[in-house]
């Protein structure tokens, strides 16, 4: 005899392949109803709304005067909402996304009465190796999760501990029939006999424990009034006496917790597709949507948080509710559909448009934060250099300035810096009205000149800035360009990149290492659809490996090579299999070196014009290894490299082909040298095997036609999604120009600290904005007037300064002081270490809080403690 947890809920998918505003309308009839059978049925003892708080704000958006009764029944704990604010993917959005998810969806659950302490994700596409460390950060101690796990490989139980890279430990449940499997359960002796009575005894034989749960509820379902009814005639009629009972997945977990003792510990992700289909190559289904997350993502860490906690320090107030609006804003795209991009097209425009809504926020309000500050440390056109890394920074940076003057450098007020000319445009002034007593008149205004220039600077100040001066000069470095026929170069202090007879090599000059033919591309059919690509029978990839070099420009700061790839390929699947080549794929390239840096930039430009197809970028290395390396919140995840997929179909719902999804880097490695890739929204890699080396293929894009397909080469039987129905999705055909960024290295090895040092110096890049009245349309709101008060600020400053070897993730504002940040910070090194505190002795307070801010257990050994691939919070007040 056993009990039975059984968990009424919902699945609610916010959209999918339909809109948001249709899941809207339903909710306000679903979810007025789920509250008015749980305050009248008193034998329904709670009801779950799928893990997630954006559907409860959704809801009382509509039905506003609805808030007091759902907060009742959420107080009782009758009615769950949470932790999520959306449920999220986990491999295709930035580590701060998952947190901030988290931190958004249980604050808006615990101001209604309750945040379910579940970590509750029934239908994510697999689940990264980190997700112990994120919950146990919120405090959440568990997870109960259905896609990615192989009982044959990876546990033996349903139920076991789960233990992360970062050292922490969570309870893991496991759905063994997924969150629809009591869906729809009826009292009829035919459908409890075949359907659950057997899927129970499955549960059990899997659980070996004398509580079992499963889940009763579906995709947008309603409650089912009868349910207690039905459970009553369940227990009567169990043929091994098991209770079945309306329960929570808050209590299932209590359970679980006193009757751990012998659970066994899993180390890893769950990406296996032996039971579900987890849509392994999903990172590469609309691009443009995931590179425009991306980059808001990395706006709003690297720039935004950043110049408002420098704000904040200095007095000003800013309204952090705007900021909170573009979170919530890219996390309503972060649902595993939704970031995924297998949707409607009409979905798909939506998080497009709110994706930009958000992107307009960000650089608006970044725009007169910035402007506030700079009103009192600048003089007129003089220009802040921004520095978003924790420690100083030396080197080249990019910066773009406004002078009446042809020439112009930036000064310290000591000596000029080393400047060089990328880009120099002569801007008309256009006209002035001025109002005189004879009535309006114009005025023409002088031309004036817009500058992009490399920058040399020394020492800018961490987590800080410094005012230069920009002032008039009589010539200044313009790094020349030249066209090319037949061979060419450029280099820096550590790479030589080399053009000859159509390819490109790669040298480091340290170690003498050579790579050559160092990058082609690879087209070939997608016969997939918007969850998966698929090869298409017969199909043979197409290959280019020879380019056109157009130019070089050579500076002293920046060296830089301009090519062009072509590529006769088939307009689409019907001409493919007909074997006509008239369309052309076209690639420009921009390779860039810059002074002081260890890695060769790389930019990918395409106007793609074909339709149902795949297109990679192949980097060649010199590196021979059995194992890929890359990127994932607070860690690097190890996977072998092309494992045995022979005979796959007996035993997996689709192919368990070895392309990965990464968090941002890739890397391989053997004994003395590695190869490292950093890219810009780049989320999905394959390594190749060769005779005597690997290759890293980067997905750029896939393109396709259709939101689900019925019996793909890679993914047999029923489309994915809605299956009953062709949903046809001419948008993710990408017919449109789009750029693809990423750098390469070649380094002696691939530790976590040499990846993550690339990794910032790739993409935390110093920022500048300079004072000025010559141009109003640089910056988003430049043009409009704000009145700022006047305070003393100091033309360098830095907010603090860490001496060891941690890496900051984000400095986000508190929700709950508004005098505060919240500092994380994470440690990439192999060993655990104790933060030395004094560079932070300047600020008011500084305690340490999870990532939800609740305080830390106070005068322990741990209290300051940072475990290896792991973070540490502090909520640091300033002296206003």
């Amino acid at each position: 005899m056993a009990k039975v947890h059984v968990i009424p809920h919902t699945h609610w998918d916010r959209e999918w392949y339909f809109t948001q505003q249709d899941s809207d309308v339903l909710a306000t009839y679903n979810f007025t109803k789920v509250i008015e059978t749980l305050e009248n049925q008193a034998s329904y003892s709670c009801y779950h709304l799928d893990g997630q708080s954006a559907i409860v704000e959704d809801y009382l958006k509509v039905l506003p005067f609805m808030r007091e009764r759902m907060s009742k029944l959420i107080r009782d704990k009758k009615l769950f909402v949470g932790p999520w604010y959306t449920q999220t993917d986990t491999y295709n959005v930035a580590a701060e996304s998952i947190i901030r998810n988290l931190k958004y969806g249980m604050h808006i659950a615990e101001e209604l009465g309750h945040s379910m302490t579940v970590g509750y994700l029934p239908d994510t596409f697999g689940h990264n190796a980190q997700m112990p460390t994120l919950f146990k950060g919120m405090g959440i101690d568990n997870i109960v999760f259905w896609r990615g796990i192989d009982y044959d490989q990876q546990v033996q139980k349903s139920h076991f501990h789960w233990q992360s890279a970062g050292d922490d430990t969570i309870y893991a449940y496991n759905l063994v029939h997924g969150y629809g499997a009591a869906k729809n359960i009826v009292a009829e002796a035919d459908h409890l006999d075949k359907k659950i009575f057997p899927m129970v005894e499955k549960i059990k034989s899997l659980s070996g424990l004398d509580e079992v749960l499963i889940p009763s509820g579906g995709d947008q379902v309603n409650i089912d009034p009868n349910l207690p009814a039905t459970l009553a005639a369940a227990s009567e009629r169990s043929p091994v006496s098991d209770i079945y009972t309306i329960s929570s997945m808050e209590n299932f977990v209590e359970y679980l917790r006193h009757n751990s003792e012998e659970f066994e510990t899993y180390h890893g992700e769950f990406k296996a597709p032996r039971y579900t289909r987890i849509h392994k190559t999903i990172g590469s289904v609309r691009y443009d949507i995931k590179k425009l997350n991306f980059e808001i993502e990395q706006f709003l860490i690297k720039k935004l948080e950043v110049v408002i906690a420098i704000a904040k320090a200095q007095g000003i107030t800013v309204h952090t509710e705007l900021v909170d609006m573009a979170w919530k804003k890219i996390l309503e795209c972060h649902a595993h559909d939704s970031i995924g991009g297998c949707n409607s097209d009409a979905t798909n425009a939506d998080i497009m448009h709110r994706l930009k809504q958000a992107e307009e926020i960000c650089h608006g309000l970044y725009n007169l934060v910035v402007k506030e500050i700079a009103s009192n440390a600048c003089q007129e056109s003089e220009l802040m250099i921004f520095n978003s890394r924790p420690t100083p920074y030396s080197g080249v940076v990019k910066v773009v300035a406004f002078s009446k003057h042809e020439q112009i450098a930036l000064s310290d007020r000591e000596q000029v810096l080393g400047c060089e000319i990328i880009c120099r445009e002569t801007l008309d002034g256009g006209k002035m009205i001025e109002v005189t007593k004879d009535g309006e008149r114009e005025v023409d205004v002088p031309p004036y000149y817009r500058f992009e220039l490399n920058v040399a600077v020394t020492n800018l100040p961490a987590l800080g800035y410094q005012v230069f001066q920009v002032q008039q000069t009589e010539s200044v470095s313009v790094a020349p360009t030249h066209k090319v026929n037949e061979s060419a170069s450029i280099e820096n202090q550590a790479i030589v990149v080399r053009f000859a007879h159509g390819q490109l090599s790669l040298e480091d000059k340290a170690s003498g290492r050579v790579v050559k033919q160092l990058l082609s591309f690879e087209e070939q059919a997608d016969d997939g659809d918007s969850y998966d690509f698929s090869p298409l029978e017969g199909d043979t990839p197409l290959t280019c490996t020879e380019m056109t070099c157009l130019s070089v420009q050579q500076g002293e700061m920046e060296q830089s090579m301009t090519l062009r790839a072509e590529l006769a390929v088939p307009h689409d699947l019907a001409a493919r299999m007909a074997g006509d080549k008239q369309a052309v794929a076209s690639f420009d390239l921009q390779l860039s070196l810059v002074k002081g840096e260890q890695q060769l930039r790389v930019e990918i430009t395409t106007l793609n014009q074909v339709c149902d197809h795949r297109v990679r970028v192949v980097i060649n290395s010199d590196v021979c290894t059995q194992t890929s390396l890359s990127t994932q919140p607070f860690a690097l995840m190890t996977r072998p490299v092309a494992p045995s997929v022979e005979g796959w179909r007996e035993r997996f719902r689709e192919c368990p082909i070895d392309i990965e999804t990464t968090d941002g880097a890739v890397a391989i490695a053997q004994a003395g040298k590695a190869m490292i890739i950093n890219g810009r929204g780049i989320k999905e890699f394959q390594v190749l095997t060769g005779k005597e080396s690997n290759a890293i293929a980067l997905t750029l894009f896939k393109s396709t036609g259709r939101l689900g397909k019925d019996d793909l080469l890679w993914r047999p039987g029923r489309a994915s999604g809605i299956n009953n129905t062709v949903v046809y999705t001419p948008d993710a055909q990408l017919q449109k120009s789009m750029t693809f960024s990423f750098s390469i290295a070649l380094c002696e090895e691939a530790s976590h600290q040499t990846v993550r040092r690339l990794e910032q110096e790739f993409l935390d890049a110093p920022f500048g904005y300079q004072k000025q009245t010559l141009n109003s349309f640089e910056n988003r709101l430049e043009r409009f007037q704000v009145r700022f008060d006047s305070r003393d600020v100091a033309k360098r400053f830095g907010l603090f300064e860490l001496e060891q070897a941690l890496q900051l993730s984000s400095i986000g504002h508190s929700f709950y002081q508004d005098n505060a940040v919240i500092v994380r910070l994470y440690n990439s090194t192999e060993q655990a270490m104790v933060l030395d505190t004094t560079a932070f002795a300047h600020f008011a307070a500084v305690e340490r809080v999870n990532h939800r801010e609740q305080p830390f257990e106070q005068g322990t050994e741990q209290e300051w403690q940072v475990k290896a691939n792991n973070s540490i919070d502090l909520r640091v007040s300033f002296k206003i």
